[in-house]
């Protein structure tokens, strides 16, 4: 596997910043560069590996696909095919999920995912359920009910210790 430095991590967050220039969370509006960033510092918690660059990569571009028309092969020309890969897992097909519905879509593509890619999308999720105190009452349950649904299809496969540890943090999340 190619080995990734600092510095591609640096290359990787002025991309994404680029790239997500002018986009904001919704609900509190903050500039949307600070969620993959938060990605990257949620894995950096909970993740030791060798190939910790790869993994940083991939979070910080984990949404320029879907969120900002850039091409899986502009992800491999400048980042390696290693981060397009674990890009392209974590990219939703828009087709697929609008067939199967959100949940059913995210529990399916989890149960299929590279171990790298689930630590990186159990981070994701964890992110986005830690807003979840300012969000609508409406828009807490129906995240609450697809992100207990999601998990509890986890259970059909092999999870490693980050990936427990993971859900056991979103979990805490939910019910706190």
């Amino acid at each position: 596997m190619l080995e990734l430095t600092s510095k591609q991590v640096e290359d990787a967050l002025i991309f994404a910043t680029l790239k997500h220039k002018g986009q904001v969370r919704k609900g509190d509006g903050r500039p949307y560069i600070l969620h993959p960033i938060s990605v990257l510092l949620r894995l950096s918690e909970s993740k030791v590996s060798k190939n910790i660059f790869l993994l940083f990569v991939a979070c910080l571009l984990h949404d320029v696909v879907e969120d900002c028309g850039v091409s899986l092969n502009e992800i491999a020309r400048r980042f390696g095919h290693h981060v397009a890969a674990l890009v392209e897992e974590l990219t939703t097909n828009e087709e697929e999920c609008k067939q199967l519905g959100k949940k059913e879509y995210l529990a399916k593509k989890m149960l299929r995912m590279s171990s790298y890619a689930l630590v990186i999308k159990l981070c994701d999720r964890l992110d986005n359920v830690s807003d979840i105190k300012i969000m609508s009452e409406d828009s807490r349950k129906k995240k609450i009910e697809e992100t207990n649904y999601i998990l509890n299809g986890l259970g059909g496969r092999k999870l490693s210790a980050t990936h427990k540890k993971l859900i056991n943090l979103i979990r805490k999340k939910l019910n706190g």
